[in-house]
């Protein structure tokens, strides 16, 4: 279904479940998540460690680990990406979906140049043979990512790049395929802080440049509103609350997500020591059967006891909360 500006879905989840089998229980990482990606859209999906956002990307870019098992759908146009397999699953991974991952080093083999590596990709997914025109390829993506005298950096081994500038480089393989979606996982969070603004003003860039999509997975709302058109609230697995960047920093429905505007850091105010939501995440293995983040709510009711569906409050603001149930609204 094309959104209100004609752009239509690349990616859509429906009721997306994972569960891990593990020795000490069965963990439930993703519960019936549904969200949509729509042409040259960026969404992030924001929660604590342990929300789930991790496993969404990883499911997207079908690169799960072989103890995980899915259910419900993902569609990448609409096609249903669980069941591709062979040459068709070739295909998808890499060419039309890319993941950048939180740290650069895990992106490269540290016994082989940049330049070999991006090389690789470059013949394996662009199916570009020619020597010369390989690296005039790479050489390209180097620059696209703003990596200085980028002959250098394709001789160079990953050990020998800053951290700041094996982040450019991977953004580059990632960018190499010619991908229609990118998913960038805390691609900032091992970064200092100047070099984290300049990630995410790089990525913005590249993603108005080359039309892409993104998925972007961060804990930060700060860091959400500088990259992203909406916002997806996970917390245990369970999407509490969508919506544009603007309605839910501004006017955010969820207690969860007023909370964790709270503990963002603010320039201009003097506080003795961070905030931070008391309580923790409850066990995966056990997720509770009501709106997960009861226990830990100012404003919980026995009604909580019973997860909400998600409703839409406003146009494009949806959110899983008993509060709007009654009122259909505020």
């Amino acid at each position: 279904m094309s959104g209100a500006d004609g752009r239509k879905p690349v990616l859509e989840l429906r009721n997306l479940t994972i569960k891990y089998y593990t020795l000490t229980g069965i963990v439930h990482a993703v519960r019936d998540v549904s969200l949509v990606i729509r042409e040259r859209e960026s969404v992030c999906l924001v929660g604590e460690s342990g929300s789930g956002k991790s496993t969404i990307g990883l499911a997207v870019a079908h690169a799960l680990p072989p103890n995980a098992r899915v259910s419900g759908q993902i569609l990448f146009r609409d096609e249903d990406v669980t069941k591709l397999k062979g040459d068709d699953l070739s295909k998808y991974v890499g060419r039309k979906v890319s993941i950048v991952f939180q740290d650069p080093a895990a992106t490269f083999n540290p016994l082989f140049t940049i330049g070999e590596q991006m090389g690789d990709v470059i013949r394996h997914h662009r199916g570009v043979k020619d020597k010369e025109e390989v690296k005039r390829i790479s050489i390209d993506l180097l620059k696209k990512v703003g990596l200085p005298d980028p002959e250098r950096v394709l001789k160079s081994y990953p050990h020998e790049l800053s951290g700041g500038m094996l982040q450019r480089a991977s953004i580059a393989v990632a960018l190499s395929p010619n991908p229609e979606l990118l998913i960038a996982d805390e691609p900032t969070t091992m970064l200092d802080v100047t070099l984290q603004a300049q990630i995410l003003d790089l990525l913005t860039k590249l993603k108005e440049e080359l039309g892409l999509s993104m998925l972007f997975i961060t804990h930060n709302l700060g860091v959400a509103a500088e990259v992203c058109d909406r916002i997806a609230v996970l917390y245990a697995g369970k999407l509490l609350e969508e919506g544009s960047v603007e309605d839910v920093l501004l006017n955010p429905l969820h207690p969860y997500t007023r909370k964790l505007l709270e503990c963002v850091p603010r320039a201009h105010a003097k506080v003795q020591k961070l905030r931070h939501i008391p309580g923790t995440l409850p066990d995966p293995r056990h997720p509770p059967p009501g709106c997960p983040f009861q226990p830990r709510c100012d404003e919980a009711r026995d009604e909580c006891s019973e997860m909400p569906p998600l409703i839409e409050v406003r146009p494009g603001h949806r959110v899983a909360c008993v509060k709007y149930l009654s009122k259909g609204g505020e």
